[in-house]
């Protein structure tokens, strides 16, 4: 690449390769093409899709590029005001779905039409002039399309916001604008802010507590269960690539402690794919009921039968379990595993958000021309694009973990 070339003209390159090649992809794989108008959700939209390795990074490239094209263009005081703005999203998907707006929205006759907001104020008994304005506000994100005036309708990412979905569930959590608006506070806490501890936290400011998190949920069965189903969801939503990305019938006969693991959606996929393995998981007391009726309504017989069992552990006391597969890694974890023990780390983990010129890349660089479909492999990121966007270097910030344990690590 020109070591001379502008921000624009590079970001400009990467965004047309990038989708380029997802087209050619798409149409590869036979996928139709995508609408935001569509009223059925995509194929691409479906958790249980697994998409072609270059489709995939196609994708993400796209979006790292648009994102960075946007924050060159855009005025900075634009910008300024739009994120001002930005606690109104969240606040408006609320009233999506807590009134009954989307199901609503999903109920109409003519769902390329849509419904007027004096029909919306009628069955939902709300102010059709104070609707608009959250409406209108809405389409700005593409959440829902005006197709005449005070006449909506839903696009496609806002079938996400219908009940069963991942997305609806994953915003049932109430308290991340909460402890969200506790973050300057809990930085510059004069006792704090040096702190590790679970009790100085946003959730202790937030809900004037001196209980942990997971202790003061115990307080609350209703809270717990929503903030139990929002990571469920957030699961849902990438099991098929843990399944894919890691060789588990290569472990068969084993035994699979998933550290962590909620209510067990991962281990019940990863038993109906591998029945010849047996999995453990392990959680709190309270999440622990959860996991065992969300198996028992998955696999009737796993339980009875022993392929996967739920069992309580408490993480800030030494693991008893010994010679197994972990998904999840803590320090007691590390402290207990044997000499045939494998720690899987399946985190989201947070890296360097570096970007590089034309002239400072690599010659390692992993482009989308050389992806392939024997095993999925992030794309290096181009130039003026950070890091973070492969997730490149993961290993460096778990890099501890052998240093303090003695254990080593493995790609």
């Amino acid at each position: 690449m020109d070591a001379n070339i502008t921000e624009l003209d590079a970001l400009q390159r990467t965004l047309n390769h990038a989708i380029d090649t997802f087209r050619r992809e798409l149409a590869a794989a036979k996928l139709p093409p995508l609408s935001l108008n569509a009223t059925k959700p995509h194929p691409l939209d479906d958790c249980t899709y697994l998409p072609p390795p270059r489709l995939y990074e196609a994708r993400r490239l796209a979006l790292a590029s648009i994102g960075q094209l946007k924050s060159l263009l855009q005025f900075p005081f634009e910008k300024v005001v739009e994120e001002a703005y930005g606690v109104y999203d969240q606040a408006c998907l609320d009233v999506m779905i807590h009134t009954g707006l989307v199901e609503c929205l999903a109920g109409a006759s003519d769902r390329q039409k849509g419904l007027h907001v004096s029909e919306i104020q009628k069955a939902l008994d709300i102010d059709s002039r104070k609707l608009t304005i959250i409406l209108r506000y809405l389409s700005t994100g593409c959440w829902v399309r005006e197709t005449d005036e005070g006449v909506f309708t839903l696009n496609r990412p806002s079938l996400e916001l219908l009940q069963g979905t991942n997305g609806r569930r994953f915003l049932s959590n109430p308290h991340g604008p909460g402890l969200a608006s506790a973050l300057v506070e809990w930085l510059q806490h004069p006792e704090w802010k040096y702190s590790d501890s679970v009790t100085h936290t946003p959730v202790q400011i937030v809900h004037k507590t001196d209980l942990p998190i997971f202790d003061w949920l115990k307080t609350r069965p209703d809270d717990l269960f929503l903030v139990a189903e929002g990571i469920r969801s957030f699961g849902d939503a990438h099991v098929r690539g843990v399944i894919a990305d890691y060789p588990w019938g290569s472990l068969e006969g084993q035994t699979v402690v998933d550290c962590g693991g909620g209510q067990g959606s991962l281990a019940v996929q990863l038993a109906k794919s591998f029945p010849d393995l047996r999995f453990i998981i392990q959680d709190l007391p309270e999440v622990v009921v959860l996991a065992k009726a969300n198996i028992d309504s998955q696999l009737p017989a796993a339980q009875v039968e022993g392929q996967v069992l739920a069992e309580t552990q408490d993480f800030f006391t030494p693991q008893t379990r010994k010679d197994m597969i972990g998904p999840m890694l803590t320090l007691n974890i590390a402290d207990a595993a044997g000499p045939k023990s494998k720690l899987i780390i399946i985190e989201t983990v947070s890296v360097p958000g570096i970007s590089q010129g034309p002239n400072t890349l690599g010659p390692q660089i992993m482009g989308l021309d050389t992806l392939n479909d024997d095993a999925y492999q992030p794309v290096s990121p181009p130039p003026f694009i950070p890091a973070n966007l492969g997730g490149l270097e993961e290993t460096r910030r778990i890099r501890w973990i052998p240093d303090h344990k003695g254990v080593s690590l493995a790609s």
